[in-house]
């Protein structure tokens, strides 16, 4: 009996221990990581996010800690945070983290299975388990649509595109070991930039020329008009794509940002690529 009592306190005192030790004051260093945080469950537990980080809408009355790869450590000290989230390109940032003896849980949206993953990974880290899980299911339900949609036809070689000259002098696209990249192939596509030399290489319009694809897609700015942008590259008409009329311009401001909506938005550039919008 009196070894009963003794082990349901032990065990009672190692749960209250555990939940003290799960972070309750969480600063976030990029915009997809604060829509993960928030996706996972545990937005409530944000006290301070980058100057960038625009969504959900909450975010807006949070303190800012500067920029992306730029944060203010006076201002992120002054939250008195249990927990940064960075990704891959905090690298440099992370050892002065450590030495302020700041927790970090790394996060990597370089794929959208990373971003999915991620979710888990907060749910973990925070004792949010049980929605983050519920949050990770569905946005592989959202995949596994995809997938459907995509099903075992022919895979077009897409350009996908973020920024350009008007005069197509100068275009920045995305190479493998990219999110986007993982986007054009699990949207049913092949990246028509094979070399991995450079993640976001920039192009010519003769390079773009050499490439051909049979599939444009371009993410442009928000607030700029998506009509005026596609009827620009009307003037290559000797590519493939912009002969056949499959150029597909989208200026939403969450194709910055490799979190759950850029995910979910994956459906739609599947049917881009099928030809189906």
């Amino acid at each position: 009996m009196i070894r009963s009592i003794l082990t349901a306190i032990v065990w009672a005192w190692a749960a209250t221990a555990s939940a003290q030790a799960m972070p309750q004051r969480i600063v976030s260093l990029a915009p997809s990581a604060t829509e993960v945080l928030f996706e996972a469950g545990v937005g409530a537990r944000v006290v301070g996010v980058t100057s960038y980080c625009r969504f959900p809408p909450a975010v807006l009355a949070l303190p800012k800690i500067g920029g992306y790869l730029t944060p203010s450590y006076e201002a992120l000290v002054a939250l008195r945070p249990d927990l940064v989230v960075t990704l891959p390109e905090h690298a440099d940032i992370e050892p002065r983290l450590s030495r302020l003896r700041i927790p970090i849980l790394r996060l990597d949206h370089r794929s959208l299975e990373g971003i999915v993953r991620s979710i888990v990974q907060v749910g973990e880290r925070c004792g949010a388990i049980e929605s983050a899980t519920r949050a990770a299911e569905r946005l592989r339900q959202d995949l596994a649509r995809v997938r459907r949609i995509v099903g075992d036809g022919t895979r077009p070689r897409v350009l996908i595109c973020f920024g350009r000259s008007e005069d197509f002098r100068r275009l920045t696209a995305a190479a493998p070991g990219t999110v986007h990249h993982d986007l054009i192939t699990q949207a049913g596509g092949l990246n028509a930039v094979t070399s991995r030399a450079v993640s976001y290489p920039t192009l010519s319009v003769e390079g773009v020329m050499r490439l051909d694809p049979d599939v444009i897609i371009e993410f442009a700015a928000a607030g700029k008009d998506a009509n005026v942008l596609r009827h620009q590259w009307s003037v290559l008409d000797w590519i493939r794509a912009v002969r056949m009329n499959r150029v597909y311009v989208f200026t939403d401001e969450f194709l910055s940002v490799p979190g759950p909506r850029f995910l979910r938005f994956a459906e739609t550039i599947a049917h881009a690529i099928r030809g189906d919008l």
